[in-house]
This record gives structure tokens, C-alpha cells and sequence, in this order.
């Protein structure tokens, strides 16, 4: 949506504004560095107190290069249309100044993210993704391309050029436009397939944009060099192309289904499953051996007690004599008096309290919940087993998941350790540390009993 924003607002510059563009290039150039050096000192302030139309809509506008893009769009396109159509006839004229204009306000986009992905793709590239790595370079490479034809823009230093040299430079511009789009598509590519909402729709505006000038532009070329009589063959191949190629972008580029929690609960589950089954084929065969031992020993105590017994069988026979004559005086004294015989009272069973149950603050199971980090939200499962949290996994939509990927590994390890959400933020992450914090506590209030 803010390319589409931009689009507009860049072709209403272009038309409103050429002719005091060309008229009085200098003051635009100087405004152009003014709001290069405001984009870069924004982009470097945490803005999110303000309205959030504010941020994406003007500041965004800036800081993220959407103005800057869709000027550069006006400069290309301007190529595309027609030979002695009314546009080309009012853009052509502006194209060198609206060209350094824009190249200035391109600066402000590079030079406000550059203090971040330039420092650290030469610092410390190894934990930048492969998209961003991609994206430098390319940023790289298009300033390469940029500020030369910016300079030989300036009517001052294009006439002291040979005009067959400076036409061949020019030409350069072309793959300065295809970088354009490629630098657009390796950021927003991942964004789309981890289902970020607004991404796709950006990208296909952009396709229809780039795709469409580059079919155009061909097709002028051929029509200018072939100059075939009938058109209508060209231009149907020239819209299959067309929609055919934004398709299959824009398809390629579709949301992946997220990979769910459970699966790597499952798998999880395997593991400790099989962990258990081994650890319990142990402790079987381990009672197995002691019980054969008792075995054993309880049939040698079998035969010790029998030799006891022997022995012993005079004593029993004399004892059991006298208790004969004990139990035969008791019985006659019985019968004569029967109503004091006294029962014998019966032993109290022993009470056993019943066993009560652990109480759990958390049911166990696995819980998800969310927090807004920097520019986008932080998701998180988080597994629970007996009122400890066992496992977090988490995921972020924020644009530049460097950050994330640096403070999770910290602060979801000191929040299992401590089984507290309350931990330290990772230095130079903190909106993602947050987030990662504050998702844990929803999932854990999404848990309670």
C-alpha cells in the first residue's frame, strides 16, 4: 500500500512540479537534502510514540526509500511511453533534474539503514541472513551505478562528456532498474511467505509496476526496430508475458503454511518416548535380577528353618502338652460360667489418610500468544509440564529479524532457567527481548487453572 501511496504521489510531483523543478533545480536539490538528512536521523529514533499513520505514511514514506523508488519509477517509465505522446513530451524534459532529485533522496534511505546493514555486512555478516547479505550487496551495487549517473546528470558535466560515451553509460540504468525490483523482492520474499499481512499485496504492486515497464520497453524497442505493420500479434504476446510473469511471482512468493508447534512437540514426544521405553527396559531387567535373587535366597532360608524346626519339635510337644491341660481347665471354667466369657476385642484397623493431589497453578500442555516488537509481532509456544515451562519456541514478522534472532537465544534460556518472564533484555534488541517476554506472559495467563 505505501508503494501504491507513492506512486501517486511521485507522478503528481513529476506533473505538478516540472516546470519549477527545471526551472529552479538547485532549491529542490537543497530541499531534497534537507529531508535526506532528517530520513537519516529518524531512522535511528524510536517514533512509535507517534500515530501510526504518521510513521508509515510520511515518515515511512521517507526513511524506508518508497518515495525515492517510485520516482526512479517516473524516470524509467518515462522511457517506456511512446515517442510524441503528451507524457513523454512533459516528462522527458524534467528527466535529468527529476534524476538527481531523486538520486539525493535515495542517499537519505541508504545512508539511514547503511549505518546498520553496511557497518554490520562488514563487521559481522555471519549473522545476517542470506536475504540481507543479498540486499547489501545489491544496495552496494546500485550506488556504484547511482551516484555516477547523478553526477553526469548535471547539464555542466554532460556537456563536456562525449555524447556516444555518455549515451553507453547511461544505458547502465537499465540494470539499476532490474536491482530495484530484484533489492525489493529479496526483503519482502520472506516477509510473504511467513504470512505478514500487507507484504504480498506490496509485492504484487511492484510487479505490476516493473514487470509491466519492462514488458513496455521491450515492446517499444521492437516496435522501433522492426516496425512490424500489424501490432495487435505483439501486443497480445506482450500482455501474456505480462501477466504471466506478475503470476508467477506473485504465487511463488505466497504464504507458507507455518510449521506448527506440535510437530516439533511430536517429535519431542519420540524422543523422550523412547528415552522412557529404555530407561524402563532397564529397570525391568533390573527387577528380574533381584527378584531371581530373592528367590534364591528365600528357598536357603526355606531349608535353615526346616533344620530349625527338628530341633525344636521336643520342646513343642512337651509345651503343647501343658497348654492341653491349660486350655481343658479354661473350658470347664467356661462352662460353668458362660456369661463372663470375654470376647476378644478385635485389633482397630490403622487409618491411611487418602492421597491427595499436587495443585498446579498451569495446565499442562502447550499455549501460544503474541507481542508487537519493534515493527511487527512476536509469536511464541510455550510447553508446560507440572507448572514448569519446559519448552518456548518463537517467531517473529518484524522486518529485520537480526535483532529477534539475537535476543531469543538469550532471554527464552534465562526464562526457562528461572521460570520467570522477568529477565534481562539482550543488549541492542530490547523492543524484541520485550516482546519475546511479554508473549511468555500471555501464554502463561492463557494457561492458569
Amino acid at each position: 500500500m505505501l508503494f501504491l501511496i507513492a506512486l501517486i504521489l511521485a507522478f503528481g510531483f513529476a506533473l505538478l512540479c516540472g516546470k519549477p523543478l527545471k526551472k529552479y533545480p538547485f532549491i529542490f536539490y537543497a530541499a531534497a537534502v534537507i529531508i535526506t538528512t532528517a530520513s537519516v536521523m529518524l531512522v535511528g529514533t524510536d517514533t512509535r510514540s507517534l500515530p501510526e499513520f504518521i510513521n508509515t505514511y510520511v515518515i515511512g514514506l521517507f526513511t524506508r526509500g518508497a518515495f525515492a523508488t517510485a520516482l526512479w519509477y517516473v524516470v524509467m517509465f518515462t522511457g517506456a511511453l511512446p515517442n510524441g505522446s503528451a507524457p513523454i513530451k512533459k516528462l522527458m524534459v524534467i528527466r535529468g533534474e527529476l534524476s538527481i532529485f531523486t538520486a539525493i533522496l535515495t542517499l537519505g534511505h541508504n545512508i539511514g539503514f547503511g549505518q546498520t546493514y553496511f557497518v554490520r555486512f562488514f563487521t559481522d555478516a555471519e549473522r545476517m541472513s542470506a536475504n540481507q547479505k543479498t540486499a547489501a550487496v545489491l544496495s552496494i551495487a546500485m550506488l556504484v551505478i547511482m551516484i555516477p549517473l547523478a553526477i553526469m546528470s548535471f547539464p555542466s558535466v554532460r556537456k563536456k562528456m562525449n555524447a556516444k560515451l555518455w549515451k553507453k553509460i547511461q544505458r547502465t540504468a537499465y540494470l539499476f532498474y532490474a536491482m530495484i525490483y530484484i533489492h525489493v523482492l529479496v526483503l519482502y520474499y520472506p516477509m510473504a511467505k511467513a504470512g505478514r499481512e500487507g507484504v504480498l499485496f506490496n509485492i504484487l504492486i511492484y510487479s505490476v509496476a516493473f514487470i509491466g515497464y519492462a514488458v513496455m520497453r521491450i515492446r517499444k524497442h521492437i516496435v522501433i526496430k522492426v516496425k512490424p505493420k500489424n501490432k495487435t500479434i505483439l501486443n497480445i504476446i506482450s500482455g501474456l508475458v505480462f501477466l504471466g510473469t506478475v503470476s508467477g511471482v506473485f504465487v511463488s512468493c505466497g504464504k507458507d503454511e507455518p510449521k506448527k508447534i506440535s510437530d516439533d512437540v511430536s517429535n519431542q514426544s519420540i524422543l523422550i518416548t523412547t528415552a522412557v521405553s529404555a530407561e524402563s527396559s532397564v529397570i525391568t531387567t533390573t527387577v528380574q535380577t533381584v527378584s531371581a535373587t530373592y528367590t534364591t535366597n528365600t528357598t536357603d532360608t526355606s531349608m535353615e528353618t526346616t533344620e530349625i524346626s527338628t530341633t525344636e519339635e521336643t520342646t513343642e510337644t512337651t509345651a503343647t502338652e501343658t497348654v492341653t491341660e491349660t486350655e481343658n481347665t479354661e473350658q470347664e471354667i467356661s462352662e460353668e460360667n458362660p456369661q463372663q466369657e470375654e470376647t476378644p476385642e478385635q485389633p482397630e484397623e490403622s487409618e491411611i489418610p487418602p492421597e491427595t493431589e499436587p495443585s498446579y497453578i498451569y495446565r499442562n500442555g502447550t499455549y501460544s500468544a503474541s507481542a508487537y516488537g519493534y515493527d511487527g509481532d512476536v509469536y511464541v509456544d510455550i510447553t508446560i509440564e507440572n507448572d514448569v515451562i519446559t519448552e518456548i519456541h518463537a517467531r517473529t514478522e518484524e522486518s529485520d529479524d537480526w535483532y529477534f534472532n539475537s535476543a531469543q537465544g538469550s532471554v527464552i534460556a534465562q526464562i526457562i532457567s528461572s521460570q520467570n518472564t522477568d529477565v534481562d533484555a539482550y543488549s541492542g534488541a530490547t523492543y524484541s527481548s520485550n516482546a519475546i517476554m511479554e508473549a511468555v506472559r500471555k501464554a502463561l495467563e492463557s494457561a492458569e487453572n
